[in-house]
């Protein structure tokens, strides 16, 4: 793995004889768009506490070292698992607080929960039974998670109010509650209102210390929320925005990835590239091979046009991706592209949007999907 020190690049021993910009594939993550965009999302809702959302390896972008970047910067981390979350305080990251928020499923949790002061999300009424040992011993705080509509995880009403009595009556622990929106970045706000609204009428004759309902999409679209003191998000820090909305918030891409061209053939009018033979030339082409594929997390599913960016223009894709390779089409190039040409898969001058429109993959797939063999810097 690389490490990176301000913005120095330190490789492992093996690689010392490498210039990062020659290894065959690579991500930049910087750090100042992150914490730019940290601070747009606040300005959205001020004075809340935060829940940053570090799942899936940050998004993609490495939990470790965006959660060293953070420490102190926000109340909450999020992750999906206990492991997530061990590993994170095994890393060094105590002063931020770590919500679980796949919660568990075996009672052996409660002892992992305490050692490494983890919070778990009670989502199911058989995990009350679990946390007897965790309500004894250990001095953090409790989340309840309710089923207003998106039928995942998640207590319905009766179990809400079982769980809630059982709790407020056998424990001292602070009771926070949250629930999940299933659509809130749709400009139909029907359905996100209906969730909000049964959601604040189940709970508001409870004694709730901290409320979340808003994920990305929601903290964007919703700035006027009074209903909660919370809020969480995960793909907008990362320099996304969910929704169609762009309000007042300037969001900053944090991950680009780059790889380079390391072939490039002369192929005739009626040859075909790649496997299955799902591109067929018009025109005598020129193909650029490049260091990268489905192995490396880009999608194997993109289609023929794929935009991408080499020496600062755009190139389509074209064929099928395999598994460390893809093809591109420089035909039209005026020589400007040659061996070790850096090629852009996306970026600040290639928004993902961009690069997914008119695909079946979403930001987020594209994203946690990069592989753990493409090097990120950190810079």
């Amino acid at each position: 793995m690389l490490l990176a020190i301000s913005n120095q690049i330190f490789l492992p021993s093996y690689m010392t004889h490498f210039d990062h910009e020659n290894l065959r594939a690579y991500a930049y993550i910087e750090k100042d768009n992150l914490l730019h965009n940290l601070t747009q999302i606040k300005m959205l809702h001020p004075n809340k506490k935060t829940i940053v959302m570090l799942k899936a390896n940050g998004y993609g972008h490495g939990a470790v070292e965006i959660a060293k970047l953070l420490d102190g910067r926000c109340d909450y981390f999020g992750v999906a698992s206990i492991e997530e979350g061990v590993e994170l305080r095994e890393n060094g990251i105590y002063q931020t607080q770590i919500i679980i928020f796949s919660g568990f499923f075996c009672a052996q949790s409660s002892d992992i929960l305490i050692q490494f002061q983890l919070i778990p999300i009670i989502h199911s009424v058989y995990q009350c039974a679990f946390l007897t040992k965790y309500f004894q011993k250990s001095f953090s705080e409790i989340w309840l998670k309710v089923n207003s509509g998106m039928n995942r995880l998640g207590l319905n009403f009766e179990e809400f109010n079982l769980c809630y009595e059982e709790l407020s009556t056998n424990t001292d622990k602070s009771i926070n509650v949250l629930t999940h929106l299933a659509e809130s970045e749709s400009p139909d706000r029907s359905f996100t209102l209906h969730q909000i609204e049964a959601f604040i009428k189940l709970i508001q004759s409870k004694s709730i210390k901290h409320i979340s309902i808003f994920n990305s999409g929601a903290t964007i679209a919703y700035p006027e929320d009074t209903l909660s003191d919370t809020i969480r998000f995960g793909i907008a820090l990362y320099g996304i925005n969910p929704t169609p909305l762009k309000r007042t918030i300037t969001l900053k891409p944090v991950m680009s990835l780059h790889s380079h061209v390391i072939a490039i053939q002369q192929v005739d009018k009626g040859q075909s590239i790649g496997y299955n033979r799902c591109f067929i030339t018009k025109r005598p082409s020129t193909i650029a091979i490049v260091s990268i594929g489905y192995g490396d997390g880009y999608p194997q599913t993109i289609q023929n046009g794929t935009p991408v960016m080499i020496e600062g223009e755009i190139y389509p894709t074209v064929g099928k991706v395999s598994m460390d390779l893809m093809a591109v089409d420089i035909t039209d190039s005026l020589n400007k592209v040659s061996i070790g040409s850096i090629v852009t898969l996306f970026g600040e001058n290639l928004p993902i949007d961009t690069v997914i429109q008119q695909q079946d993959i979403s930001a987020y797939s594209l994203l946690t999907g990069i592989s753990p063999r493409v090097k990120r810097i950190y810079i």
